[in-house]
């Protein structure tokens, strides 16, 4: 493992300890299993199961981007959070795009 602390930029790249990785992985897993054990069982109805996956999913993301691909507000990751956000754009566009351009197809077809 390479010592970080003889780096003269140690403070750029304090977010690269092993806790932070195994924090995160601790944090995903939760995340990935309380799913799981919310479709095998019974305690809720279809709705509050259905908003509480969304929700895991939401926290997993952020888990996600905070402990393995280190997006925060800082100024050193300012230009990772904007080519973030341009890809998330670029991703909807065309996913809305493709769904309009399907919709419209299929209406334009059953005028046949």
């Amino acid at each position: 493992m390479i010592k970080l602390t003889n780096n003269k930029n140690y403070k750029k790249y304090k977010f690269y300890s092993i806790k932070n990785y195994y924090f995160g992985f601790i944090l995903s897993l939760i995340c990935t299993i309380i799913p799981f054990i919310l479709i095998k069982s019974k305690f809720f109805n279809k709705t509050i199961k259905t908003f509480l996956i969304i929700i895991m999913s939401i926290l997993q993301i952020i888990i996600h981007f905070k402990f393995f691909l280190h997006i925060n507000n800082s100024n050193q990751e300012k230009i990772n959070l904007i080519t973030l956000i341009f890809t998330i754009i670029i991703i909807l566009i065309l996913v809305v795009g493709s769904t309009f351009i399907m919709f419209n197809l299929n209406k334009n077809m059953l005028l046949m």
